[in-house]
């Protein structure tokens, strides 16, 4: 008797995990085949020409994370950006909050194929490794589009997905114990160690790197390659966008952005005082990554004059939450640059 019922125990847990198995697969599929609800975004700023979030935008640019970071913003995710050209998205960054950014601008993670990272700090990549799960469980459950997404970035790109992978590989190995023919997540993400220069082309978009101003204390990788931070340049059959990501001011910044048809820019608000009467210390040193390692809106502005860029957009918003905000970042921008600014909200898209 205690020997049926163990059997039926067993049989009942062996059940159990089927049907577990059938409904996330059903919940995978319904995942893949349809796309959310349309998300509605913020009031324009003076002189946008932001359009309503939807999935049939064929080439624009949807900021998903609009938050200057590390810091947690109920208001904000943090920074990520959809290129999207001739209906494919391209992504920029992976803040904390990217994957539920995505889907909410009405694009399945499984519809991602390309991800740029400017730099490794972790309000640009603490999004990745959920963006990486949730894609690959998706994509697994559903036994379809099993392509590898490639991400490319500066040196330890490669690290960081495999660091990722490792994260995730805890977790897969529980659900591949009752699903063992799940595909494997190794195959579905390749990080890219790349150099300044020409980083990628497809049919869509020409990729330029360069490396910019935000690291002014050099760092080594577990390869022993210095760390960069790149700013990027998407030439497109529609025009060229240009992503500071973290920078100082930089003359290399300037020349990529020569003609660009949108400059997204991130941006800080200038500290009252200077760094010397900062006290010693974190504080101190803090004060100096901001006022040296960071673009003020006048930097903005002057970089955007002599660029020669026809609108600005601002993002990754170091700024104290209140309403004075927005104003005085156009008024700084203003100060040199007289085309379109626009402040950056999260869900918000720009045609070009």
């Amino acid at each position: 008797m205690g020997h049926r019922t163990g059997m039926l125990s067993a049989r009942a847990r062996v059940g159990a995990v089927r049907g577990s198995a059938a409904a996330m697969m059903g919940f995978a599929l319904a995942l893949a085949s349809t796309h959310p609800a349309v998300a509605q975004v913020p009031a324009a700023s003076t002189n946008d020409a932001a359009v309503p979030v939807h999935k049939d935008c064929d080439t624009c640019i949807i900021l998903l994370g609009t938050r200057g970071g590390p810091v947690v913003d109920p208001a904000r995710s943090e920074p990520a950006t959809l290129l999207v050209v001739n209906g494919t998205p391209y992504e920029i960054d992976a803040g904390a909050g990217a994957a539920r950014q995505i889907v909410a601008a009405g694009y399945p993670l499984a519809s991602l194929r390309t991800i740029f990272l400017t730099h490794h700090h972790l309000d640009h990549t603490a999004g990745l490794e959920p963006l990486m799960s949730l894609t690959w469980i998706s994509k697994a459950l559903a036994n379809r589009d099993l392509r590898p997404i490639d991400v490319y970035g500066p040196p330890a790109t490669a690290f960081l997905v495999n660091a990722a992978l490792n994260y995730l590989s805890v977790s897969e190995r529980i659900f591949r114990a009752g699903i063992p023919d799940l595909a494997s997540s190794r195959k579905m993400f390749v990080g890219h160690d790349m150099q300044p220069g020409v980083i990628y082309r497809d049919a869509n978009i020409t990729v330029t790197a360069v490396a910019n101003a935000h690291f002014g204390h050099p760092s080594r990788g577990p390869d022993a390659k210095q760390d960069l931070s790149f700013s990027y340049r998407f030439d497109t059959p529609n025009g060229s966008i240009v992503f500071t990501g973290d920078t100082g001011p930089d003359p290399a910044v300037t020349a990529l952005a020569k003609d660009a048809t949108i400059l997204v820019s991130e941006v800080t608000l200038p500290r009252s005082g200077s760094v010397e009467r900062v006290e010693a210390g974190v504080g101190r040193q803090l004060a100096d990554h901001l006022t040296h390692e960071h673009l003020t809106p006048a930097d903005v502005g002057k970089m955007a004059a002599e660029a020669g860029v026809k609108r600005v957009v601002l993002s990754h918003l170091a700024i104290p939450s209140n309403v004075d905000a927005k104003d005085r970042l156009i008024e700084g921008v203003r100060q040199y640059f007289l085309g379109p600014v626009s402040v950056g909200e999260d869900l918000q898209v720009f045609k070009f």
